[in-house]
């Protein structure tokens, strides 16, 4: 199944910026940087994750699974997929 959404250019820049603070977080520790500076950089590379993961799921639930469930397309698996996605964010 293809990425729901159709703002890839959007995603594609969301994921950039991830790659820059992974490498500004790179640069830090090879830079013997202290903790905390460390820590808030991996907490603001997290959360862009979880943003960024938030955006694609919210496409498909509103396009792939929205068009499966209205066209009675393996409602079951879908729902059971959605369940197990979201249950991976939420810990």
């Amino acid at each position: 199944m293809a990425l729901c959404g159709d703002d890839h250019p959007k995603v594609i820049a969301r994921i950039n910026r991830i790659e820059g603070q992974i490498k500004g977080l790179k640069k830090m520790v090879s830079e013997d940087r202290d903790c905390l500076q460390v820590l808030k950089q991996i907490a603001a590379a997290n959360g862009a994750l979880r943003s960024l993961g938030a955006v694609i799921l919210e496409d498909h639930l509103k396009g792939c699974v929205a068009t499966a469930i209205q066209a009675h397309e393996n409602e079951s698996e879908l729902i059971a997929q959605v369940v197990d996605i979201f249950n991976k964010f939420s810990k």
